[in-house]
């Protein structure tokens, strides 16, 4: 039997093993998190403390931070815009497709009935005017939001369905894949234990799909295949996790839960959008243990006051720069020094006074991360502050109140992806029977299309060993597109 090595079991794993159980391949899974079972809950959500630490916990540790896990919230329609690029890949049809069976296998292992957001035409025609008289663009998204509460029964309940059903699969759990090499036509992995590494072991397999996700970009990129690989310059999200009253946002929350509005900027037309919003949510820390980023989730049944997002400034560097994942790293590790070791925190006033901020005090906002008051100015370009002021000043035409002095700022928030990998449209690289699926792929940013990837890498993983032929890589990945206005199209009114 010819054997297949998984390495990343978020939410892009997850689904291509629930397409390869039961196959007549033998699938070994890799991934740096316990079993699912031994994923323990957040310490808040235990009683054990009232807001998250300053520096984070092992909950949002990798191996536990997968988007799948932690706010579990999917984007359901099949955009040019929105979630990733597999549009360009696969066309619309396909895609809607794909997610169709994503959304129908979530709810049926939600332990509660999860509301899908659809918005109407009168919230369309409102949120279309509103935008545009704040020089805005909105792109439609039907969206399901699992919350974090409800994250690890999903996720538990769709594993248990895929071992039930796939004798063929191995778990390599607590385990790190230290290398991938070719060897003879197959793919060589040396591995060990992720947090008490004491036996390095190392096996061959015939078929290698990589999922390691967003926080295992730069990883890939260390990988000795990956100077063979089709590549063009990556994209990097630099911003800020924004905290404001939720009374502020009330109106678009109740409508859209989370709009996705895009703005160019003024003088240097960077593009610049909202990203994981979570009404009456939470800020968290994210930890990948040489720095500390910031992250926010909302829950189905706990809920703050306040309302968190992220505002990301889109960057794609030129020659000579290759490296965006050590770029933004970099800036991560300036923002965490800053602070202490930690996330930062600054008042949207003192910022735009150019001073920093040395107490929170007497602020109408309450926090819900505590982190060190400081200056976002000493480590961030002054281009992207300045896109994210932009950004937020036009929101508030939206939402009142959002540009207010009192809103809060917490760094460092960066989204950093590899290089945009050219992949077939069963996420094969053009080194044969390598795939690479997820946000590590670049072709992908969120949990819709990322489990999405999962599901065509499952199709022609089957298709292969079927003696079928999946098609070939292209020979040039598309650009990266620009956000760009579309005409807004209801799916599933």
């Amino acid at each position: 039997m010819r054997k297949l090595a998984l390495v990343g079991l978020g939410a892009s794993g997850l689904f291509a093993l629930r397409e390869l159980a039961g196959a007549n391949v033998e699938v070994h899974v890799f991934d740096v998190g316990p079993e699912y079972s031994k994923r323990y809950a957040c310490p808040i959500d235990q009683g054990k403390l009232e807001v998250c630490p300053p520096k984070a916990c092992s909950y949002c540790a990798p191996g536990q931070s997968a988007g799948s896990w932690n706010d579990f919230k999917v984007i359901l329609s099949a955009s040019p815009t929105i979630g990733g690029r597999l549009y360009d890949l696969v066309g619309a049809a396909e895609l809607q497709k794909r997610l169709d069976k994503v959304k129908a296998t979530i709810l049926a292992h939600a332990p509660v009935e999860i509301p899908v957001v659809t918005p109407n035409a009168d919230d369309l025609e409102w949120i279309k005017r509103k935008s545009a008289l704040a020089g805005m663009t909105y792109h439609y998204q039907e969206l399901l939001h699992c919350g974090s509460d409800n994250a690890p029964a999903i996720n538990t309940s769709i594993l248990k369905e895929i071992t039930d059903k796939g004798p063929n699969i191995v778990f390599h759990w607590d385990t790190k894949v230290l290398s991938v090499r070719r060897l003879d036509g197959k793919f060589q992995l040396t591995f060990d234990r992720y947090r008490r590494p004491e036996n390095e072991q190392q096996d061959t397999f015939d078929y290698c799909v990589l999922a390691p996700g967003r926080g295992g970009a730069h990883w890939l990129t260390q990988q000795e295949f990956y100077k063979d690989l089709d590549i063009h310059p990556g994209q990097v999200d630099i911003g800020v996790r924004v905290e404001t009253s939720s009374f502020f946002t009330e109106e678009v929350d109740k409508r859209f839960y989370e709009p996705k509005l895009y703005y160019r900027t003024k003088r240097t037309n960077d593009v610049v959008r909202n990203f994981c919003s979570n009404p009456k949510g939470f800020v968290t820390p994210e930890n990948h243990r040489d720095y500390v980023l910031v992250n926010g989730h909302s829950k189905m049944y706990e809920k703050s006051e306040n309302n968190n997002f992220a505002v990301l400034v889109s960057k794609t560097f030129t020659r000579p720069f290759k490296d965006p994942q050590l770029y933004s790293q970099t800036l991560a590790k300036v923002v965490n020094m800053l602070a202490g070791g930690g996330p930062l925190i600054q008042r949207l006033g003192d910022l735009k006074s150019g001073r920093r901020t040395k107490s929170l005090k007497n602020n109408l906002i309450k926090p819900t991360l505590e982190a060190e008051c400081g200056d976002l100015a000493l480590a961030y370009p002054h281009r992207i502050l300045e896109g994210i002021i932009e950004y937020l000043e036009a929101l508030d035409k939206i939402c009142p109140g959002v540009a207010d002095n009192c809103t809060l700022l917490y760094g460092p928030e960066c989204k950093s992806y590899p290089d945009s990998i050219t992949v077939s449209k069963n996420m094969e690289t053009n080194i044969p029977n390598l795939f690479v699926v997820g946000d590590s792929s670049s072709w992908t940013r969120g949990v819709g299309q990322a489990t999405t990837s999962g599901i065509l890498v499952g199709e022609g993983i089957l298709e292969k060993l079927k003696g079928g032929k999946s098609s070939p890589a292209p020979a040039i990945a598309p650009e990266l597109p620009a956000p760009k206005s579309i005409p807004v199209t209801i799916i599933n009114p």
